[in-house]
């Protein structure tokens, strides 16, 4: 009988690790065929453990030089005046012969009106017209954008009228303008190079103004110099 118990004990072991062995196989198939994990490399952090292993250098603080700028005055001229004045006075003469006759006091009367409220002023940047009512209404122009020049002299070159045309099509006139030749051969040096030429300038009246000018009979049509301004000085 013991010997029947031992018998079958050591059947039932056998067939149970069979059974166990045959159901492990395959997984033991699959762990074998999957790829062998690769370990991670190691990471290099920025953080240095050791601060003076790597001494910063030190920031010399050195006095930076101090370069000067060009001067303004190089820069931005200042606005000079050439002319400034009233119409001249050559207007009022054929007016003035007109107060004979009843009608000759209405031309006479504006003539002087203009005479004490239009006002002329040329400088190195522009042109300033006031006029009307106590010259209240005032044009300005820049000489860039002067177009085109007409001209007329009267009473023999002793005054005479302008016409500007300027690049939007607008026009200003300067009636009975004095020192006629000076003042339009200083416009002519101001405004650009081609509108001289354009408008036939110079005419024989202003080459003859040249010659004089050459031997000193006329001032040449040329700025004043320019004043330095006094600087004050606080008192300590």
């Amino acid at each position: 009988m013991k010997l029947f118990l031992v018998a079958t004990c050591t059947l039932s072991g056998a067939a149970s690790f069979a059974l166990l062995g045959a159901a492990t196989t395959p997984r033991s198939a699959a762990l074998a065929a999957m790829p062998a994990r690769v370990a991670p490399a190691a990471i290099r952090a920025a953080y240095n453990p050791d601060p003076m292993a790597k001494a910063r250098p030190k920031k010399s603080k050195e006095p930076k030089e101090k370069v000067k700028g060009p001067a303004t005055s190089t820069l931005i001229a200042p606005e000079q005046t050439f002319f400034e004045g009233p119409p001249s006075m050559t207007e009022t003469l054929i007016p003035g012969l007109s107060l004979f006759t009843v009608v000759g006091v209405i031309p006479f009367t504006a003539s002087l009106a203009r005479q004490a409220w239009t006002r002329y002023k040329i400088t190195n940047r522009r042109i300033e017209v006031a006029s009307g009512f106590q010259g209240k209404d005032v044009v300005q122009i820049l000489w860039r954008e002067v177009y085109d020049v007409k001209w007329l002299r009267r009473y023999g070159g002793a005054a005479g009228d302008m016409v500007f045309t300027l690049k939007d099509g607008s026009k200003l006139e300067m009636r009975s303008v004095s020192q006629f030749d000076r003042n339009l051969a200083y416009i002519m040096s101001q405004v650009d190079e081609a509108v001289p030429e354009a408008c036939g300038y110079p005419d024989k009246p202003a080459l003859e103004y040249k010659e004089k000018v050459a031997s000193g009979a006329e001032p040449a049509p040329v700025l004043p110099p320019l004043e330095a301004t006094p600087v004050a000085v606080a008192e300590e």
